[in-house]
């Protein structure tokens, strides 16, 4: 199975809410046997959950990610990902910059689904209310949708 892999900063916000999502989605259009999602953090905390918010956004979804581990990505993650889909231009680059042998499978989300340049970076909800995290979920949500063909 080619493993996809959602990096963003702590991962307990973004990365986890893309991972739930997208994992709905391939299991829906019956790509589970094809494909694997997983998420990291550059600076995450090993073993923190996710954000209640996040916790709370997902629920819209009918995803439950309340037993999810932020896990802080390493060599090893970036090696096996058939795919590396960041949140953030500074996310991709962070990485690159660690590991440039991974330049042809690093890409922020939005770039890989085709957004316009100006328009690559997802923002951080930590800290806001629900209504940013419902936000950053439709966000999500949309871009994911996008990729799905191209994977």
């Amino acid at each position: 199975m080619k493993k996809i892999l959602f990096v963003c900063t702590g991962n307990t916000c973004r990365s986890p809410m893309a991972e739930a999502l997208f994992t709905d989605i391939i299991e829906s259009e019956g790509y589970d046997d094809k494909f694997l999602c997983d998420s990291a953090g550059v600076y995450a905390f090993e073993g923190d959950s996710a954000s209640p918010e996040a916790i709370e956004a997902m629920k819209y979804y009918g995803l439950d990610i309340s037993k999810h581990c932020s896990k802080t990505l390493d060599y090893e993650m970036i090696k096996d990902a058939y795919i590396i889909l960041t949140m953030t231009r500074d996310h991709k680059r962070m990485i690159l910059d660690v590991y440039p042998e991974a330049a042809d499978k690093v890409f922020t989300l939005k770039e890989f689904a085709d957004y316009d340049e100006a328009d690559w970076d997802i923002s951080d909800p930590f800290g806001y209310n629900d209504k940013i995290y419902s936000a950053c979920a439709e966000e999500l949500e949309l871009a994911l949708l996008k990729i799905l063909d191209k994977l």
